[in-house]
């Protein structure tokens, strides 16, 4: 059964969905997932989850909430951040821990405008980007923490004044600039690291994927032998003296979309310096190479294909008929040959693929060392 709304708010073109959901949803003092189920599309106690609300939202619920507001479906489907050439890691989840809460970090500079023109207060959706820890407009570090009783665990939609409000959910009051110390230069840091971020996603996927890559191996535990017990996201920032808890509930497949901003800075500073990200490794390079930390937290190497073959025989088993000079010379031919001079200066992992590459070719007598060109 269709059902309509008699009062629901117009969504603002740079919101998140759920933000919007949130606000219609606190005129009728419910949450989104609540009128959710009032419109018929979500039909169990659980809550919508990052992607439900904001990422991928199903057809089904676009329709609902399309109809029941008396707005175009394109329009709300638009919405969905899935539309977008990003994926899901690429955001800020913001999940909070209360039903209905939002947990990610706000602009509360932004918030007092919206008060101040008489609007209803909005989530933005750049406030969603995993590179995005400074206002733009207004040169200041997101808020995550309620500014009045500092607590982390979120905000929610109210009525306030005929407007609705984020306030947060321990203390109830209205999420506002207060008069606050911030650290002399952070915000331009914060910003400073932020666009070498967003560059680098501007770049070709590869680099973005090894971006996402860097953090995880960031935030992976070692391998109890090394005699670590925190990742090496720890040591980012050695100078702060600061040790991932259990309190701040990272996910370590997905750090950027988890970490709060502070956590979420450490681990881009630490992407930054391993990656060289615009040619500046920001505040010198780490202690740990990468690859000292894949060998360390005991990634995976990727596997090598077999060869199909009726007998087993070890890579270093020897061609029959060949002898001890021949492979001698086979080794120097190897060695004084273009394909390894070309990559004399590249990556350690780079020299290893091509020395094996060059050993199986040799091994397999695709040619012989008087036809390695020199």
């Amino acid at each position: 059964m269709r059902r309509e709304l008699p009062f629901a708010p117009r969504p603002e073109d740079d919101e998140l969905l759920s933000s919007w959901q949130g606000r219609v949803a606190c005129r009728y003092d419910l949450i989104h997932d609540d009128l959710s189920r009032w419109l018929g599309v979500l039909r169990d106690d659980r809550c919508c989850g990052f992607t439900e609300r904001d990422f991928a939202p199903s057809a089904e619920m676009g329709q609902a909430w399309a109809a029941a507001c008396r707005l175009p479906e394109e329009r709300v489907q638009a919405f969905a951040l899935s539309s977008r050439l990003r994926s899901r890691s690429w955001y800020v989840w913001g999940e909070g821990r209360v039903a209905g809460a939002f947990r990610r970090p706000v602009c509360l500079a932004c918030l007092d405008d919206d008060a101040a023109a008489g609007r209803d207060h909005h989530i933005r959706r750049t406030w969603a980007l995993v590179e995005t820890m400074v206002c733009e407009y207004h040169c200041r570090v997101l808020d995550e923490a309620c500014p009045h009783c500092l607590d982390s665990s979120g905000f929610r939609f109210v009525v306030h004044e005929m407007a609705a409000r984020l306030a947060c959910i321990r203390c109830g009051r209205i999420a506002r600039t207060v008069p606050q110390k911030q650290r002399a230069g952070s915000a331009e840091f914060f910003a400073t690291v932020s666009a070498l971020v967003a560059a680098a996603l501007d770049d070709q996927s590869a680099v973005r994927d090894r971006v996402i890559y860097v953090a995880r191996v960031l935030w992976k535990s070692p391998r109890p032998r090394t005699g670590r017990r925190t990742p090496f996201v720890a040591d980012v920032v050695p100078d702060l003296r600061l040790t991932p808890t259990a309190q701040a509930r990272v996910d370590p497949t997905e750090p950027l979309a988890t970490a709060p901003i502070g956590w979420r800075m450490v681990t881009l500073l630490g992407v930054a310096a391993l990656l060289d990200l615009g040619r500046s490794s920001v505040r010198g390079r780490l202690a740990f190479t990468l690859d000292q930390m894949v060998a360390w937290t005991g990634e995976p190497r990727p596997r090598v294909k077999e060869r199909s073959a009726p007998v087993a025989v070890s890579s270093c088993a020897k061609t029959p008929g060949q002898s001890d000079a021949d492979y001698l010379a086979l080794a120097q031919a190897i060695l004084t040959s273009k394909e390894w001079f070309a990559v004399h200066d590249q990556h350690l992992q780079v020299q290893r693929r091509t020395l094996r590459a060059l050993m199986d070719r040799a091994l397999a007598r695709k040619w012989n060392p008087e036809g390695i060109s020199s």
